[in-house]
Parts: structure tokens; C-alpha cells; sequence
């Protein structure tokens, strides 16, 4: 969490005087929304109802769109807002009632003839008669105007008008009160003078007590993963020097995957079962080339041999970490009700991709087809095409290009570490027929055709979601993974039944089998070539 602009409000900045909501979410692009309130507090409730959200948003769980709709609803006026409100303005109520008997002295003090006791009581009648006749004639009172006026500047107070009138009419009440208590001062009525403050003194500490409960609840759990680990490290202060050095390790990989900066109880059991699935995808980092790549690009990497791939044993080592550091969130800190690793197991017992079959690819690709915006197009191609994740996000708009003699569109696929990936794969005519050109217009041809995807892992979480709503196991009968790579080897499965092997090497973009004069005339396959691969394939039929 960064501190922005001088503002000491995380995830905010103050310009003329306004809060915004103000946080990097990719590598060169901000989020900025205004919070419409100049009050240091209300901006510090807000954020800590927004942060989870800041963290799900960061990571791609949830969009643009569906973010400010939620600043939107956190901004509308709730009654804890007007309990708030009302609460400091009754301490003001009290503060000045116990100021009463030491007016005149002040006035003497500052040079000035004390007030008359006359004027006092006409001043105090004039202001009881507006108040009353608000009250029981049902006129808009100076007081409801000002709570109307004062709530609206930071507020949405749509739907609220009700309760704003009935808390500015118990204030009213409150101020009678005051009033009263000047009275009682200046007739030298003492006792009736120290009942009403003792009175109006109740109310101010029943406010303060409904304050303090909404402070507690809105400071409640926000510890981010990054402070929960430095607390659980300090904690197990009796790890040795290896498991220490191994448990930061695998937190590492934790970190990365949901984020450091995430809120401890927004964490759920899909996150930690979606956690295990990546790390059994990670190489063994001891290894070259890996052993010189960051761990996300491990965390992106395609196609990793079987042999290179962590052992069950490290996947489950991980999960018997998470499973410590929550245990010790729910039973030492008394963070969190129950532990998100509950019920979490790794059963995996082969490095193999499984396949999809027919009828759950059907159930994702119509899944994939009810998606929004890039969402949809990105895990459609994925399907249609047997490209790898970093292919598909790699491309540009210009990528999308028309073959001359076959006159059909084809995907140029550039973005590979070797010459057999560097390929023109056809487009499917599902996809054209869903309209996915028109997802091109307006697009500048230099621009990534999917800019919002800022890592390879965003796109596993979106997929695992999916197939665990849609019912669809994690493993197969062979206890095989099937994650979002499986698309890929599902695709390969059913183009090789009806298709030469050269033909769908050449369109996957593995290195041919064959040698030779043959390897030649393959290098020469175009778009036309392809075409029945591309088109033997279709989920939906």
C-alpha cells in the first residue's frame, strides 16, 4: 500500500480538497474515482470497506465497470453514515451546554459587558418557537436543511430523505434541550440545569458508543497477506534456518499468486484450491532454464515437460503452509472465523495434462460464449484454435488478418521462442459468426488486442472459477490435471481423429515429426491447408 500525492489515506489522493479513491493497477495504468467527500474520516471509512475489493480488482477477479459500481454503492447514504454524523453533532450539543455557566467570565475575559439575562431568554425563545413549530407543524426546520445540505455534499442521498428528516427531528429535540438547560442557568435553576446536561450527556455517550461500534467494524480484519505472514514468521520464531528459508520460498509463489496486498478474510477456499492447481504447474526452480526466470514467468510458462514439473510432495508441502498461517489467523489472532484451507486436498498423482470431453467442452465454450468484452474472445480462441495462453495474450490487433486465396481470416501468431510457433492459424467460423471481428473495430492495429490481461495467472483464476461453477473436475478418472492448459491438449486430441499429424503440428505449433524433403513441402502449409482442422473442430455442434 502506497501513500499518494502527501495524502496519508491508503489508496488515495486529495485534490482541492476532495478525496479520490487513486491506486496503480498495471504496470502504467492508475485507477482514480472520487470519493465526493472532504472529510479525512468518512474518506477512512470508505477505504477500509473498499480495500478487499482494491485487491480483487488489482488481481482481476472483478472488472472496471463492476468496481465503480461497488465506490458507487459504498458512497450511498446508509443510516450508520447518518448515525455518525448525528454523533458528532450531539457532542457539539454537549460541549457548548457545559460551557454555560462559564459565558460571562469568558466575555469579561475578552473585554466585553456580559449578555444580558433578558436578551439571553428572548434569543433562546425566538430559536424554541422555530424549533416547536418544525416539530409539530411538519415544516422543514433550519436544522433538517442543514443535515440535507451537509450530507448530500459527501453522499448519495437518494431513497434517504425519511431518515435524514427523522435523525435532524431528534436533533431538534436535543437542541430544545440545550436551550432549556440556558434557561435553567440564567433563572439560577441549578438542579434543573444539571438534570438536562446530565440528559443530553446520556445521549452524547449512546452516540459515541454507536460511533465506536462502526469504527470497530469498519477497522475490523483489514490485515493484508503480506502483514499476516510477517506476524505468522514472528510467531514461528522456532522454525530452523531451512524450513525458514524453505517456507519463504513457497511463500513467494503465495504471494504472487494472491497478492500481497490482498485482505486476509477475502480469501476463500476457491483461491487456495486454485492456488495448489498452479503450483503443480510450476517447473522445479533448481533447474535451467527456470532457475533464471522470475516466478511469474515460471507461473506462465507453457508446455512444461512432465519431468520438470514439481513433485505431489512440494504441491502438498505448500499446502501444509497455508494450512499453518490460517490456522494461526483463527486460533492466535482471532482474525478469522474459520480457515479457507478447510476441506482442501491435493490429490494429484500424475504430471499429465487430462482432456476435456465432448460434452464439458460444450458446457465451457457456451459458458466462454455468455462472457463480457475481451473475457469472452480470449478463452474462445483458446478453444478454437489449441494456441497457448501467452499467444493469445500476446496479440496484437493486426494479428487478425484476411487470406487472399482462401479469403478467410487467419490468426499470425509471432510471439514464440521457436520457428515452428511462429505460424498463420485459420479462425474459426463459430467465432466470425459470433461477430468476433466486430470486437476489432475502432481498435488501433498496433494496439494488444486483449491489453486488460496483465499476466498469464489472471486468466487461470477466471478459468478455474468457471469450471468449478460449471461442475466440471479438477482431475479426470487417471487423476490427470485438467487445468486451463488441458484446453490446448483437448483441441490436439480431437483435431488429430479426423487430421494428418503434420497437419495439426503445423497448426498448434509443435516442431514437425518428420525430416527431410517432407519437412519442406510442410514449412510450406498455408492458411487453405489448415482449413479442415480449424473447421473439423466445433464444441457447440
Amino acid at each position: 500500500m502506497g501513500y499518494t500525492n502527501g495524502c496519508s489515506i491508503p489508496y488515495t489522493l486529495r485534490r482541492n480538497g476532495i478525496y479520490y479513491v487513486y491506486f496503480r493497477f498495471t504496470e502504467c495504468r492508475f485507477f482514480r474515482c472520487s470519493l465526493g467527500t472532504d472529510s479525512p474520516r468518512r474518506c477512512r471509512f470508505i477505504i477500509s470497506r473498499l480495500t478487499p475489493y482494491i485487491s480483487l480488482f488489482r488481481l482481476g477477479r472483478i472488472g472496471r465497470a463492476q468496481f465503480l459500481t461497488i465506490i458507487k454503492t459504498m458512497k450511498k447514504l446508509t443510516t450508520q453514515d447518518i448515525d455518525l454524523f448525528v454523533a458528532d453533532m450531539n457532542a457539539e450539543v454537549l460541549q457548548y451546554v457545559e460551557t454555560i455557566p462559564g459565558e460571562a467570565r469568558v466575555e469579561r475575559l475578552n473585554n466585553k459587558e456580559p449578555t444580558p439575562i433578558e436578551f439571553r431568554e428572548g434569543f433562546n425563545l425566538l430559536f424554541q418557537q422555530h424549533y416547536q413549530n418544525a416539530l409539530y407543524c411538519g415544516k422543514e426546520s433550519l436544522v433538517e436543511n442543514y443535515f440535507m445540505r451537509a450530507l448530500s455534499s459527501a453522499f448519495d442521498i437518494q431513497g434517504m430523505e425519511e431518515e435524514i428528516a427523522s435523525a435532524a427531528a431528534n436533533y431538534t429535540v436535543l437542541l430544545l434541550q440545550s436551550l432549556d438547560a440556558h434557561s435553567a442557568f440564567w433563572r439560577k435553576d441549578i438542579s434543573r440545569y444539571s438534570q438536562i446536561v446530565a440528559s443530553i450527556k446520556q445521549n452524547v455517550t449512546a452516540s459515541s458508543a454507536v460511533q465506536s461500534a462502526v469504527s470497530e467494524g469498519s477497522n475490523q480484519c483489514i490485515l493484508t497477506l503480506a502483514d499476516a505472514w510477517e506476524r505468522f514468521v514472528k510467531y514461528k520464531s522456532d522454525w530452523t534456518l531451512k524450513v525458514r528459508q524453505e517456507n519463504e520460498k513457497y511463500y513467494e509463489v503465495i504471494e504472487t499468486v494472491l497478492g500481497a496486498d490482498t485482505i486476509v478474510n477475502t480469501i476463500t477456499r476457491r483461491d487456495i484450491k486454485n492456488l495448489l492447481e498452479m503450483v503443480a504447474g510450476l517447473p522445479q526452480r533448481n533447474k535451467k532454464p527456470y532457475n533464471r526466470m522470475t516466478i511469474q514467468e515460471c507461473l506462465d510458462a507453457d508446455d512444461i515437460p512432465e519431468e520438470d514439473l514439481v513433485s505431489s510432495r512440494t504441491v502438498n508441502g505448500y499446502l501444509k503452509l497455508c494450512q499453518g498461517l490460517f490456522a494461526y489467523l483463527v486460533k492466535e489472532e482471532d482474525i478469522l472465523e474459520s480457515s479457507p484451507t478447510n476441506g482442501v486436498k491435493f490429490e494429484a498423482k500424475s504430471h499429465s495434462y487430462g482432456i476435456y470431453h465432448l460434452t464439458e467442452m460444450r458446457k465451457l465454450v457456451s459458458h466462454f460464449a455468455m462472457l463480457e468484452d475481451w473475457k469472452k474472445w480470449v478463452f474462445l480462441l483458446l478453444a478454437y484454435t489449441g494456441a497457448r495462453r501467452s499467444e493469445i495474450t500476446a496479440l496484437k490487433v493486426s494479428d487478425i488478418r484476411l487470406d487472399a486465396d482462401s479469403q478467410r481470416h487467419y490468426i499470425m501468431i509471432q510471439d514464440s521462442k521457436t520457428d515452428a510457433g511462429i505460424r498463420q492459424v485459420p479462425l474459426s467460423l463459430r467465432l466470425i459468426n459470433m461477430n468476433f471481428l466486430d470486437y476489432l473495430k475502432d481498435k488501433d492495429p498496433d494496439a494488444k488486442l486483449f491489453p486488460q490481461v496483465t499476466n498469464k495467472t489472471q486468466l487461470t483464476r477466471i478459468f478455474h472459477s468457471i469450471r468449478e461453477e460449471l461442475g466440471i473436475p479438477y482431475l479426470d478418472d487417471f487423476k490427470r490435471r485438467r487445468i486451463i492448459h488441458s484446453l490446448r491438449h483437448t483441441f490436439i486430441t480431437e483435431a488429430a481423429k479426423t487430421n494428418t499429424l503434420p497437419l495439426v503440428q503445423r497448426t498448434v505449433g509443435h516442431e514437425i515429426s518428420r525430416t527431410g524433403q517432407t519437412q519442406v513441402y510442410i514449412h510450406e502449409f498455408n492458411v487453405a491447408a489448415l482449413l479442415p482442422v480449424i473447421d473439423g473442430i466445433d464444441w457447440l455442434k
